[in-house]
């Protein structure tokens, strides 16, 4: 039912419709706050489920300075607007994409501030004439293979010496920046591949007298080539060059360079000097620009406004601050502290926050970031996630939101000693009353450390399975039962009196020691001795009375004690429903359950061992009891039943200081079924 319940939540926060997810039932979904229907975003659900796989926009929300960033992005409008004009301006000069230009400078001049990079290129000494060099040709990957290639670097000059001569040579079929060697490969493969030749069809070339088939074609080219061709290296630059777009468009660069600038293009492209011509590129780019003039005036005219903006951004967060001083002072021995790794940016809306995780343990000392956390202990990842929830708390605080907070089991994986971490979480939620919560458990001590702390009483309340619904119900029970309800009905509840008794031999044990004849006599209520079909309810009622000075009485005072206890969980098995804690049946059925199982073993062992009168005298008596038949009859089929009983219900009667947290998670229908059970042995 909780976890159902959360994901329904989970489903109307998502704006989704709750699904049936085990047998794929139709569903129905009515959730309303003030007769209208809820808002998917006045819901948060927090999970049992620890989820700490991305840092949440609330960290980055919080830290956000709307002030601050007004006024910076005042400052920023007509700045960006020049700054988008000059990346169009070097868009067209170097032909690399609008997006890569900023990081393409910043880059190349090893400077994280643009505006800095244009500074500094303004300022550079002249260089030689760039119009001709596209930066983006020149530093293509596939192109730069190429001008890098141990190949190339030794035989530049005699390549291109050779490639120019090619549209020089007597009878030569190529212009330059018209039509290459590359091109022309193109055209006549196309030419081939398409049957062209085939056909009988012949090609007449510019300046021929007669036209020629492919044969007489292919003769001329390699005539044209020989001098390039018959170096196997120049060969293969050659072919490189024409293997792709990206290399084609570097031979097109060589074919428009004068010698003296193909000098210049050669040194400049080696690869101890290519750093300083991407540098010399945008400084040519960016010189002569106006649009750069501009950039730099508003730049200059603002930069000081900005970087005090930027300076009391950088210290000022106080809900950030807020936020993990909560964290630091609730969660305790926790192993990092946090930083935002750019928080400028961040309070100034720039940037999504970058958490960073800082461990210290005397001089070593690391940060990770979250995608690198790794050796956290589940108690220390569900701090970490309930501060994710601290930072979308603080969010919803300053909008305002209206939210309804469904809290599924938050204290799941906790140390003990961080659980009142997020109950006071939770109580500071209640005092905006913009915010409501509704928090499931099946923690007992959760639970009822919630009711001591904030929660009122007639606000807590427990869910009941039915035959065809849940129902919920007041608690009862929240606040010491054996003192608050228990002690006041022993004379008129029969399933109290009876549930009493290890709460009194607990307290006698601790006050008086086990060996005292009215702990040995309730000893024989919770197990079978051979005095345990004497005692009557008076025997029990004269011992409660003697130990807390009360004088208690009962109208089946008479009876026998054990006889009381089985007729009364004859009526819990048959009883229809079962409502409210049932604390009291609960331990009753847990008693009567083991009980049955002794005497059933006793009579078993009496036979297998043929001794009529044998009891078992150990201090753990039915664990001794289970050993013994396991020795004796090692596959008798009863062992699966009272196999159940060793484990389901000793620690529901041993009730140690009273902390009975075990047997409220056990429905009162399985400790019913496993009294049918053992009754059927």
């Amino acid at each position: 039912m909780k976890t159902s319940f959360a994901k329904t939540f989970e489903d109307l926060s998502a704006g989704r419709s709750p699904r049936e997810e085990r047998f794929d039932r139709e569903t129905k979904c009515e959730v309303e706050v003030d007769g209208q229907p809820i808002d998917s975003e006045n819901i948060y659900v927090l999970h049992s489920v620890i989820e700490i796989k991305r840092d949440r926009p609330a960290v980055t929300n919080i830290l956000v300075n709307p002030e601050h960033k007004a006024r910076y992005d005042e400052i920023l409008v007509d700045l960006d607007k020049l700054k988008t004009k000059l990346v169009n301006s070097l868009q067209k000069k170097s032909k690399l994409k609008k997006d890569d230009i900023e990081t393409s400078i910043t880059q190349d001049w090893d400077n994280s501030n643009f505006a800095d990079c244009v500074r500094l290129a303004k300022e550079s000494a002249d260089t030689e004439d760039y119009t001709q060099f596209v930066y983006a040709v020149i530093f293509e990957p596939k192109a730069l293979e190429i001008l890098k290639s141990p190949e190339f670097l030794s035989n530049a000059q005699q390549f291109n010496q050779r490639y120019q001569e090619l549209f020089d040579k007597v009878g030569t079929i190529y212009r330059k920046g018209v039509f290459n060697p590359t091109k022309a490969e193109a055209s006549f493969s196309t030419l081939d591949k398409q049957g062209f030749f085939k056909s009988g069809h012949r090609v007449h070339l510019s300046g021929e007298q007669e036209s020629l088939d492919q044969e007489s074609l292919n003769s001329k080219i390699e005539q044209i080539h020989e001098e390039i061709d018959a170096d196997q290296v120049l060969k293969d630059i050659r072919k490189k060059l024409s293997k792709n777009a990206q290399t084609q468009a570097l031979t097109d660069l060589f074919e428009s360079l004068s010698p003296s600038l193909t000098e210049v293009f050669l040194e400049k492209t080696k690869p101890q000097n290519q750093n300083q011509l991407r540098k010399e590129l945008w400084a040519f780019y960016i010189r002569d620009n106006a649009d750069a003039d501009s950039y730099l005036e508003s730049y200059n005219a603002s930069k000081e406004e900005m970087a005090a903006i930027e300076q009391t951004a950088a210290q000022f967060v106080p809900q950030w601050a807020k936020a993990i001083d909560l964290f630091n002072s609730r969660f305790i021995d926790m192993p990092f502290r946090l930083a935002v790794e750019n928080q400028t940016a961040v309070v100034l809306g720039k940037e999504q926050a970058r958490l960073q995780f800082i461990f210290e343990d005397g001089e070593d000392r690391v940060v990770w970031s979250r995608s690198e956390l790794r050796t956290l202990s589940q108690g220390e990842s569900r701090a970490l996630y309930l501060l994710y929830f601290i930072f979308d708390v603080e969010e919803r605080i300053l909008n305002q939101q209206r939210t309804l907070f469904v809290i599924d089991d938050a204290a799941d994986s906790f140390d003990y000693k961080n659980k009142h971490a997020i109950i006071q979480c939770l109580k500071d939620l209640s005092k905006h009353d913009f915010f409501a919560q509704v928090i499931l458990t099946h923690n007992f001590d959760f639970f009822r450390s919630i009711q001591n702390s904030y929660v009122a009483y007639n606000r807590c309340l427990m869910a009941n399975k039915c035959s065809d619904s849940i129902e919920l119900v007041q608690a009862d029970g929240i606040k010491n039962i054996f003192v608050k309800k228990w002690k006041e009905e022993i004379p008129d509840d029969e399933r109290i009196l009876c549930a009493s008794v290890p709460f009194v031999r607990n307290l006698i044990e601790y006050t008086r020691g086990d060996g005292d004849s009215d702990y040995l006599k309730l000893t024989s209520l919770l197990h079978w001795k051979s005095d345990t079909d004497a005692i009557k309810v008076v025997d029990f009622l004269d011992i409660y009375n003697r130990f807390f000075g009360t004088s208690h009485s009962s109208s089946r005072g008479d009876a026998v004690f054990i006889d009381l206890l089985f007729q009364n969980a004859d009526d819990i098995k048959n009883r229809e429903t079962n409502t409210g804690l049932c604390l009291e049946d609960k331990v009753l059925m847990s008693i009567a359950v083991r009980l049955k199982a002794e005497i059933y073993l006793i009579a078993k062992l009496r036979s297998l061992r043929g001794e009529p009168n044998y009891w078992c005298l150990s201090d753990n008596q039915f664990g001794q009891l289970m050993k013994e038949l396991q020795t004796a009859d090692p596959n008798t089929p009863e062992l699966q039943t009272l196999d159940k009983v060793s484990v389901t219900v000793s620690s529901n009667i041993h009730l140690n200081s009273f902390m009975y947290e075990p047997i409220l998670d056990l429905t009162i229908d399985h400790l019913t079924n496993l009294y049918h059970e053992v009754c059927n042995l």
